[in-house]
């Protein structure tokens, strides 16, 4: 488990993406940030990818933020979002800066902060039920219908990271 846990402020930061944009945690619009470190070496990261596009597609409208943390350079970065077809933001921290405040254990974590900067949620590995909860978490708190994220499929129900 990592180190921070649900119910603590989590640490603001800014990263560039992809794009080149700069991303700031608490200075977007959003209602609900999910926050995923990955490793673009990393299988399980891999087999979650396509899920953690599944939330943001379901809940962007709605306010949910999802930005992907690589701790690996631009170009290994973009190739591995590109290869998994994410078109959520993919943020660069080769440097792991940030990384290094969250301190996740495994590869992926996820931190779900809500609007008042608390973490709502930690997700480690891979875990259908999990991403199957926290697609409850996200809808009840905006206010909107729950979409089923991991259905039955070929995938396996958990994967250790």
């Amino acid at each position: 488990m990592a180190v921070l846990t649900v119910g603590q402020a989590a640490p603001a930061f800014s990263l560039k993406g992809l794009d080149g944009k700069s991303f700031t945690l608490y200075k977007d619009d959003a209602r609900m940030t999910l926050v995923v470190f990955f490793k673009t070496t990393c299988p399980t990261c891999a087999l979650a990818f396509p899920y953690i596009e599944k939330i943001y597609r379901a809940y962007r409208d709605a306010g949910l933020a999802v930005w992907g943390v690589s701790q690996h350079d631009p170009k290994r970065s973009s190739d591995f979002a590109t290869k998994y077809a994410s078109t959520f933001p993919i943020l660069i921290d080769d440097d792991w800066h940030v990384s290094k405040q969250y301190d996740p254990e495994y590869v992926p974590t996820s931190f779900l902060i809500d609007s008042d900067g608390r973490i709502a949620e930690c997700m480690v590995a891979f875990n259908k039920a999990e991403l199957n909860r926290i697609s409850h978490v996200v809808a009840a708190r905006l206010g909107v219908a729950v979409v089923t994220i991991a259905a039955q499929d070929a995938n396996p129900p958990f994967k250790p990271g």
